[in-house]
């Protein structure tokens, strides 16, 4: 939620050619505020209600969305934190981080936009703990034959929480009374992480030895399933074996393949909002609920192509590797296309390119378990290094500022990497 109401939001915060508000200093960029008409000498009324519109110009906003990925930098060390140290108080440190940058955007932002920037960097990192942290996670609590499906509910949360924060953002947008619209979008995200913090505190544990709730036949089948693995020991007398990572073929195949697959994903997380009401011409409240709907592609072929890996592996003779690479290529393929085709389309056919966007999610959903699981397979015991290593290369090479600029050319190119 805290990372995907950017997109949204920042329709409804920044000014565009329909609004003619006069511009303001780069260090108070708001337009509904009294300003001063030098041209014709006398001072203008305030044009609308509500919290004020940002005079942000294009490379602003690319620096914002740029923050985000200078914060996920830190995942090459966060990475190996999250094999050697407990991963719920990484989690908890995560949300309360993000927590903490929805509360500064809405206040501060009006004032600078380099309160934003700092920010979206503070969001970044908090990403970067919680990934590894997520991913040291499921090698503790499930059997190596049920990860696949278990990578995809958990990774699921990240569009569970788009699809609830993306259409609430587009109600909140159209409207001035609820904390002045667009910064509740903010508190609203920010309260959410609150709440999550309290009852995780609570229920949340690092590892099945420690949770209250687990029956004992249950937690003998995991710590027999995961023996062999070594994700058991003890967590400060293990070195991570860098050379070996380094040399290892699968480990950047895994790499390579997730960096292909998050550039066309953020890229629609980021900009999917904007390019529907700078290309297709959405208002708000209908950008917010059509902008859901990729998102909610992804999240069903997330959980359904999980669940068909771990059916396969089950009913069938087809290896792991083997269903790996097929769901992956078909859902590279099935992303490329549909990608490239949206941007033939232009407003008059704007239904068309939203229901090609919603096909290529569809098939992006394949990608989880194709790479993304070989990011807990390949070496579970390390899996938060692997993780670390690997997005630290994602956020390397993602550059947000060309796809704010240009976002059909930017489809293009993630058609490509695909």
């Amino acid at each position: 939620m805290m990372n995907s109401n950017m997109g949204m939001a920042i329709v409804c915060m920044v000014n565009s050619t329909e609004y003619d508000d006069p511009p303001a200093p780069r260090h108070h960029r708001a337009s509904n505020f009294t300003d001063f008409d030098y041209e014709t000498n006398f001072t203008a009324e305030p044009i609308s209600l509500g919290a004020p519109r940002l005079n942000w110009s294009p490379t602003d906003q690319g620096y914002i969305f740029g923050a985000f990925n200078a914060g996920l930098l830190c995942m090459l060390l966060t990475g190996l934190l999250a094999d050697k140290f407990n991963a719920k108080y990484m989690i908890i440190a995560s949300v309360l981080t993000a927590s903490a940058a929805n509360f500064i955007i809405p206040l501060l932002s009006p004032k600078s936009v380099y309160f934003a920037i700092f920010a979206r960097f503070l969001i970044g990192v908090a990403d970067a703990l919680l990934q590894p942290a997520v991913n040291s996670l499921l090698t503790r609590w499930f059997p190596a034959s049920e990860r696949s499906y278990a990578l995809g509910v958990a990774s699921g949360g990240r569009q569970i929480g788009a699809l609830l924060i993306v259409p609430t953002a587009g109600a909140l947008c159209s409207q001035t009374e609820f904390l002045g619209g667009w910064p509740s979008i903010f508190y609203v995200s920010a309260c959410a992480g609150i709440f999550f913090i309290i009852i995780y505190a609570i229920l949340g544990t690092d590892k099945p030895s420690k949770q209250s709730c687990i029956s004992e036949s249950e937690l003998k089948f995991i710590t027999l399933s995961n023996a062999a693995e070594n994700v058991g020991m003890k967590r400060n007398e293990r070195k991570v074996p860098w050379h070996h990572i380094l040399r290892s073929g699968p480990v950047w195949a895994a790499l390579i393949s997730v960096v292909c697959h998050e550039f066309p994903l953020m890229t629609m997380i980021m900009f999917l909002p904007s390019y529907l009401h700078d290309v297709h011409k959405y208002d708000p409240t209908e950008n917010g609920i059509l902008s859901a709907l990729p998102t909610l592609c992804l999240w069903i072929s997330k959980i359904g192509s999980s669940y068909l890996n771990t059916w396969l592996q089950r009913k069938t003779q087809l290896s792991k590797c083997f269903l790996s690479k097929l769901l992956n290529a078909i859902g590279s393929v099935g992303l490329g296309v549909f990608l490239i085709g949206a941007t033939f389309l232009d407003s008059t056919r704007a239904s068309l390119a939203v229901i090609f966007l919603c096909l290529s999610m569809l098939f992006t959903g394949m990608h989880t378990p194709g790479c993304q699981s070989a990011l807990v397979a390949i070496a579970p015991a390390f899996s938060g290094a692997i993780t670390g290593l690997t997005f630290f290369f994602v956020v390397s090479f993602f550059n947000p500022k060309s796809g704010k600029t240009n976002i059909n050319k930017s489809y293009w190119f993630d058609a490509f990497v695909a």
